[in-house]
Order: structure tokens, then sequence, then C-alpha cells
């Protein structure tokens, strides 16, 4: 393959291709273009021959040979790395989408169950707290101290004046010993009598006392504490119709007839009635 290199015949199939100088071969070899088993024929000799047993590409076959056993592993060990990439990000994918359920159902079970008995909503508001409710029986208050549910009481015709029925002998009526007044009987001093459902009141009060939050929200005043105590009564078929807010300061902010709005959303039963219900709201820290 030098001077006397006279160039080469290679077959490919059914055709002769050539002349090719050596070098061509050899390059041909490398590529994986001719096979060791390939047939060659150099100019003027007169017959084919494989190239494995030229002298001349003896060394280029097994380099060749060489060269396609480590491509071969080459190619194995970029599939397995491959295939070990796309386990990974399976595995991370899946991890994700478990993480992304297990964050899901902790939020749904915080939202319900959350420290101290607080929503989910109260914790969001950690600058403002609300103490636990009383409940007392109803009383009658001065109509301007109080926003009242236009509706849910029927009133006297204008120009004329409610008289109250009093007993002619001037003394409270008693009941015999042993016995309890039906809900909903005043006194005259106008305390409601009769059984109180705490429970139920408690109940409706500790499910819904978080909507009222926002309304607070709107009086409350960064970097000041502020208490807030309310007060509704419950009237008729369990609707609130009344609500008093004992803050002088707040009378005119809009506050009682936001918190009346959403009292009103509260379900509660005509057996609560005739009750008022005390919360006082905690906005900011003392000191």
């Amino acid at each position: 393959m030098g001077p006397n290199d006279q160039g080469w015949l290679f077959r490919e199939g059914d055709l002769i291709l050539g002349p090719v100088p050596s070098q061509q071969i050899i390059d041909k070899l490398y590529s994986g273009e001719l096979l060791p088993q390939s047939e060659v024929q150099q100019l003027g000799s007169g017959r084919f021959e494989k190239v494995s047993e030229i002298p001349d590409f003896k060394v280029h076959v097994a380099k060749s040979e060489a060269k396609k056993r480590v491509d071969a592993h080459a190619h194995e060990h970029h599939s397995e790395q491959k295939k070990k990439r796309n386990r990974a990000l399976a595995i991370g994918a899946g991890v994700l989408v478990t993480l992304g359920i297990v964050v899901a159902v902790l939020g749904s079970y915080l939202a319900v169950h959350t420290p101290n008995g607080k929503t989910a909503e109260e914790l969001a508001w950690g600058d403002i707290t609300i103490d636990a409710p009383t409940i007392s029986k109803a009383k009658r208050r001065v109509d301007d101290e109080l926003v009242d549910y236009q509706g849910s009481v029927k009133k006297p015709p204008t120009g004329t004046t409610a008289i109250a029925a009093r007993n002619p002998t001037g003394t409270n009526p008693k009941l015999p010993t042993g016995t309890k007044p039906p809900l909903g009987n005043t006194d005259p001093d106008g305390m409601s009598m009769g059984e109180v459902d705490e429970a139920g009141i408690n109940s409706v009060v500790s499910k819904n006392k978080s909507s009222l939050i926002p309304c607070i929200k709107t009086v409350a005043k960064p970097g000041v504490y502020l208490k807030i105590p309310i007060e509704f009564s419950i009237a008729e078929a369990g609707k609130v119709s009344k609500v008093w807010v004992d803050n002088p300061d707040l009378k005119d902010s809009g506050l009682q007839e936001c918190l009346l709005k959403e009292l009103q959303k509260w379900p509660f039963k005509s057996a609560h009635s005739g009750n008022s219900v005390n919360l006082s709201f905690n906005v900011g820290k003392k000191g």
C-alpha cells in the first residue's frame, strides 16, 4: 500500500465497486461498511479475497473488531445508565405524587383538627383569638344599642305603644314546686325562662365562629391590642335577630351590621330561641 497501490475493487451485495485506494478500504473496515469476510480485489490480481486474508489489512481488521467490541460495550453501558435514570425519574415522580397526596390529606385534616380546637382560618389570623362563649337567657336591651334584623320581630304600628300584660296583683306568678316553666316564657324583668340547650348552641358557635373573623379584621389595627365583646340574641325559629358590640368606639364602625349579616347564616334551631350568646374577640397581644 504505497507506490504500488493500484487501487481496490470491493463487493457490496451483487455490486462490484471501485477502484478505491487502500486507505478507503481501511476506513470502511472501521466504519463497519466492510466486514472481515467482505471480498476485495487488487487491480490486476484477477481474483477476489476476503479482507481478513490479505496481509496488508489484517492489522486493521483486528483493530476494527476491537473497536466494534468497545463501541458495543459503551452502547450497552449508555443504555443501562439511561434505564437507571428513567427508573430514578419514575421513582421521583411517584414520591412527588405521594407527597402531594399526603399534603392534601394533611391539609384537610388540619382544616378540621387543629391545635387548641382552632380552625385553619383562625390559625391564619394568629393575632385574633376567640374566648369561650357563655350562654344566658335573652334580656331586652335598649334598641339604640343594637343592630336589629328588620322583619324578625313585629313592631307595634306607629303612634301606638306596646303594653306588656302584667299580673293584676303586682306579683310574679309562681309555678308549682318541682315544675320547670316552658322555654319562651318571660318574667317581668324580661328574662327568658326554661331549659338552655348549651351543648347545641355551643356546637353551632364552635363550627361557625371563625366566619366572624373577617368582620373583626375590618376594625383591627396593626400593633394595637383590642378586646371586642359581642352579644347576640337568638329569636324565633333559631334566627339571630340582634347583636350588640360592647365597645363604644366601634358603635359607628359598621362592625355590628357585618356581624349580624354573618350571624344570620348560623344554623341555630328553634329550640335555641330566647337565648343570648356572649363572645369576646381579642385582637393583637397585650403588652
